[in-house]
């Protein structure tokens, strides 16, 4: 199966094919990549990887870091763009993880899920909350998932994330 991971550093920085060895296994994430930078190379991603089963896309964190909001249109036209070039892909748009940061607020990163889940509904694309395994019950972010930038994942924070991953790719193949 091919699988194509798009987005930000949270992708880039895990080892995917390591982790789905069975699969073939594109890693696209660049670090510090706005969803505006995202959408200007999704036309080479589209070019240099032709075909794909599944497609996991995680993007805007940076942007609500730098306090961009409007940035809907554009995620709106990655996912237009990829729904084509990949008719037979299962299309997911992850939500966006909590942090230990206090310029990002909880607030923010919750407003953004709830636009990334209603584009997910408009576009015909899966959403897939990821949010809710990394908060404890008090709401907070499960600290033991996160580097000490309070952003980044940690080896146990990547573990979780995969493991959702690694079910709907069994249920896939």
């Amino acid at each position: 199966m091919n699988i194509l991971f798009i987005g930000h550093s949270l992708i880039e920085f895990f080892d995917w094919q390591g982790r789905f060895p069975l699969h073939q296994v594109a890693n696209l994430g660049v670090a510090g990549e706005t969803v505006e930078g995202l959408l200007s190379r999704i036309g080479s991603i589209t070019g240099q990887h032709p075909s794909a089963d599944i497609i996991f896309i995680m993007s805007g964190l940076n942007d609500v870091a730098m306090e961009e909001f409007g940035f809907a249109g554009s995620y709106r036209k990655i996912v237009e763009k990829l729904i084509p070039a990949y008719p037979q892909a299962r299309i997911f748009i992850h939500s966006l993880l909590p942090t230990n940061v206090e310029f990002i607020t909880d607030k923010s990163i919750q407003d953004v899920n709830r636009s990334l889940k209603e584009l997910a509904k408009d576009t015909g694309v899966e959403y897939l909350d990821i949010y809710s395994i990394f908060i404890n019950e008090e709401g907070a972010a499960i600290s033991e998932y996160l580097l000490d930038d309070g952003v980044h994942l940690s080896d146990k924070g990547y573990d979780a994330w995969a493991g959702v991953l690694e079910g709907i790719i069994n249920r896939t193949s």
